[in-house]
């Protein structure tokens, strides 16, 4: 028999003396698991017994919320076969019988205060618009800049860095109406500090606002009129490499090893050459953007100031951190401390573009952009997995993680790195849609990417990174309202924001199950060209009033089953309240 329990992803302290545990055991084994624990040191036990979670692949997940007396806390499993014998489960793997609680228990030695993770309390509900600035809209003020092409210049030809379009704060400000039609309480900006290109992650100056957007009043201002409209604001900051215009790499062009900045950066050889690229850069030879060293304590220093100014001087509410991946993990984790300390809520979110078991484990970021669980239900919709395979893989990613974090996680469906959605799925519309659904109504904040709530194109980028569509006639209406009443559902429902969800397949039809104590949501969906018949059963919808979101239809349940029919690349939500 196969059990498993890790206690990197299978235990989490949820306050002093309360606990989250895990186990999983091969499938079709087991009646029953009990939980024995104690504080580790006086050895007067209490036992649980464990709820069982749900199926993954070839086992079942146990769990258990758990009050212990002390923040020392001790455990071990019993586990119930079958055929009524039993098994101890300990830190030594399966026995026959108890030796010894104190040498065979498994150890939550204390939990420390940075044991204990805790999301921003603005989180829940939270749903996030990314806006990239030059490409939303321009204020209604005249620029006047040799470097402004036409706004739809992108629709006909492929931007580079050096297209500028002009979007400014004023126009950020001027859709502040928009964004509450729409529904969403946050917006992610894009860089805005002083740079020389359009997308401005070749950052010259971390204290500075791009002129073409404005200036830094006009963004204070900008982040004031968002915040009295109930708008979040959250920055990206780009601490991987800088600009060739940034002050430090300016000092070492001129200076080399005398300058007081050449540990900065990992220069090849001397004297530096922008042309050739003769140092270490972001990505493969990218030499507007040369690497910065994040393992060097003066540069942690200069970016942890740049942090603290726009927090307190502009009273940002998060940041999103670019290619945190190569960032220093001490100095993530110092950005951590130093940040919560100054103002606990701060969000922070790190792009990482795959499983990132390692960067969330409480101690670094509140979360990442989830590009891995959007890419499992991607490959799902476009039939690469099956709806067994899909709800499998991604329930095995989610368990890797404290519930409380998973939450945290910014989920999308497309960013300005990559094509967007409906580009991505063949230009179908009806697909498109059913990932919109996903992303508002899986576990995590839910980011939508400027434009795809109105239908807009665009390939790998640069291009998509076209100027917003403004003009009504040519923005799909349907999909706007889909999310639209996505997002109402998102911020009103307690299911939809409770620190779980339940991943399974009926048939090929993908289903996320989401609890709270006073209400289910089920969220169906078929990709697939046939009709799919769907029975979902729960003690908790008898004599519930049910709701089906797509109808609007609501009607009193009085059985334990509900029955309902898909049709082809379709989905429905249920809501049972």
């Amino acid at each position: 028999m196969q059990v498993i329990h890790n206690q990197v992803h299978d235990i989490f302290a949820l306050s002093k003396n309360r606990f989250y545990v895990r186990l999983w055991v091969q499938k079709g084994l087991v009646r029953s698991v009990t939980l024995i624990f104690s504080d580790r040191y006086d050895l007067e036990v209490q036992k649980v017994k464990m709820d069982f979670y749900m199926n993954v692949g070839s086992f079942e997940v146990y769990t258990a919320h758990v009050q212990n007396k002390t923040p020392r806390f001790a455990y071990k499993f019993l586990i119930e076969l079958l055929d009524g014998s039993f098994k101890i489960f300990n830190q030594f793997g399966l026995a026959d019988t108890e030796e010894n609680l104190y040498f065979d228990a498994f150890q939550f030695p204390y939990a420390n205060e940075a044991d204990i993770f805790e999301k921003p309390s603005f989180a829940e509900g939270l749903v996030v618009y990314e806006i990239f600035p030059d490409r939303f809209k321009r204020g209604k003020k005249e620029v006047h800049s040799p470097k402004l092409f036409d706004w739809d210049y992108c629709s006909w030809d492929v931007p580079g860095s050096e297209v500028f379009l002009g979007g400014d704060f004023a126009g950020i400000k001027e859709k502040i109406e928009y964004f509450k039609t729409l529904g969403i309480n946050a917006i992610y900006l894009t860089p805005i500090f002083k740079s020389v290109s359009s997308h401005r992650y070749n950052v010259d100056d971390y204290f500075d606002v791009d002129p073409l957007l404005g200036t830094k009043e006009e963004f204070k201002d900008l982040v004031r009129s968002l915040h009295k409209n109930g708008i979040r604001v959250i920055l990206d900051m780009v601490f991987n490499h800088t600009g060739v215009g940034f002050l430090a790499f300016q000092d070492v062009i001129k200076n080399g090893e005398n300058s007081k900045y050449y540990s900065w950066y990992n220069i090849k050889s001397l004297p530096v050459d922008v042309q050739k690229g003769n140092y270490e850069t972001f990505a493969i030879n990218v030499r507007s953007m040369p690497r910065i060293n994040t393992s060097n304590k003066d540069v942690q220093d200069f970016f942890l100031e740049v942090l603290k100014y726009w927090l307190l001087e502009f009273d940002v509410d998060g940041f999103r951190f670019d290619v945190a991946n190569e960032l220093d993990k001490n100095f993530i984790r110092r950005i951590r401390r130093e940040l919560k300390a100054i103002k606990k809520d701060v969000l922070l979110i790190g792009e990482v573009m795959h499983r990132s078991e390692n960067f969330l484990m409480g101690d670094m970021f509140d979360g990442v952009m989830n590009y891995f669980s959007w890419e499992v239900f991607a490959r799902y919709l476009m039939g690469k997995y099956n709806a067994e395979d899909a709800s499998r893989i991604l329930a095995d990613y989610r368990l890797k993680f404290n519930p409380i974090l998973f939450s945290c996680q910014l989920n999308l469906i497309g960013s300005h790195d990559t094509e967007r959605v409906l580009t991505r799925l063949n230009h179908n519309k009806k697909l498109a849609m059913l990932a919109a659904v996903y992303n508002l109504t899986y576990q995590g904040i839910p980011m939508i990417y400027y434009g795809d709530e109105i239908g807009m194109e665009g390939g790998h980028d640069p291009d998509s990174r076209r100027g917003m569509i403004w003009e009504q006639e040519k923005q799909d209406k349907e999909i706007f309202d889909l999310y639209r009443r996505l997002i109402d559902l998102k911020r009103t429902s307690s299911a939809l924001n409770c620190d779980d969800v339940k991943e399974y397949s009926v048939g090929d039809v993908l289903c996320f199950e989401r609890k709270s104590e006073s209400e289910i949501v089920y969220v169906l969906f078929n990709p697939r060209k046939a009709l799919q018949r769907v029975r979902l059963w729960s003690e908790f919808i008898v004599d519930r009033e049910i709701e089906f979101f797509t109808t609007q239809q609501k009607v009193k349940n009085h059985s334990c089953y509900i029955e309902l029919e898909l049709n082809p690349v379709s989905f429905e939500i249920v809501i049972v309240k």
